[in-house]
């Protein structure tokens, strides 16, 4: 097997029939320290992998996400996808994309969602946890997040929490919804800095909101966490079950707010001549 290197891509090429990865495993870190978000590699040279060989991509999720860096394969041949499947960990842990194209705008999409601004706030205050998702009214709840967090002078953690279905790898591109995440991160972070208020923020990829957001309060030690609801008539039925979850179990304070619902339209009564 050869292995070439260019950019953030590890390009291989021939036959994988051994587990190769400590070949490969100094050229990626070189790799990863001018991309420290995550490097790809090209399989699209690969002419055949056995099983003993496919470990290589197993040991390589492994040792890069270890890292906090992301790792993605790109095109695949249909008789290596084939042999993957059949090694138990590697298809349902390697994320793969359908283009150097593709692994490259989830790289760094992921990247500029956690790096619109630096930590800005002493690490002895509590910390005040914003989650951030579609089901989340989320102008409503920077502005209460921002509220509390001055009254409470805790440090303010935004944490957009990106769902990943169960069948697809964890760290599988989905750029629609980065891009989405990016966006609304950035919004965010823009109010609160219109209202002088500091924070960090992170893009976490998780397998359900539930889940993720009890993950993030045992993860960032939060003190308190704050959900921004949308009024009744807007509101998302998985919203109430992630509330209610939280509300029940959380080991910290929950905070729930929403806008005032719209007053009833009063009927008028017209009378008759």
């Amino acid at each position: 097997m050869i292995v070439a290197t260019k950019d953030d891509v590890v390009r291989l090429s021939g036959s994988l029939n051994r587990n190769q990865w400590l070949t490969i495993k100094a050229a990626a870190n070189l790799l990863l320290k001018q991309f420290p978000e995550g490097i790809v590699i090209d399989c699209s040279e690969l002419s055949e992998v056995t099983e003993e060989g496919a470990k290589t991509f197993l040991d390589a999720i492994r040792d890069i996400q270890g890292a906090g860096a992301r790792i993605m394969v790109c095109y695949l041949p249909n008789n290596v996808i084939s042999v993957l499947r059949g090694v138990p960990g590697v298809r349902s842990q390697l994320p793969i994309a359908n283009s150097l194209e593709e692994a490259r705008a989830s790289l760094k999409l992921a990247q500029e969602a956690t790096s619109i601004g630096p930590e800005t706030t002493s690490t002895e205050s509590p910390v005040l946890l914003l989650p951030l998702m579609p089901e989340i009214d989320v102008p409503h709840a920077v502005e209460l997040a921002c509220r509390m967090s001055a009254a409470m002078g805790a440090r303010l953690h935004v944490v957009y929490l990106l769902e990943v279905a169960r069948y697809l790898p964890l760290g599988t591109p989905l750029i629609e919804e980065e891009a989405r995440a990016k966006e609304t991160i950035t919004a965010a972070i823009r109010s609160m800095r219109q209202l002088n208020v500091p924070v960090s923020h992170f893009l976490e990829r998780v397998r359900d909101a539930d889940d993720g957001v009890f993950q993030a309060i045992k993860s960032h030690r939060a003190k308190s966490v704050v959900l921004g609801a949308f009024t009744p008539s807007e509101a998302d039925e998985r919203f109430y079950t992630i509330a209610t979850h939280l509300l029940r179990r959380a080991p910290c304070e929950v905070i729930i707010g929403r806008l005032a619902a719209p007053a009833p339209v009063m009927a008028t009564e017209q009378t008759m001549e």
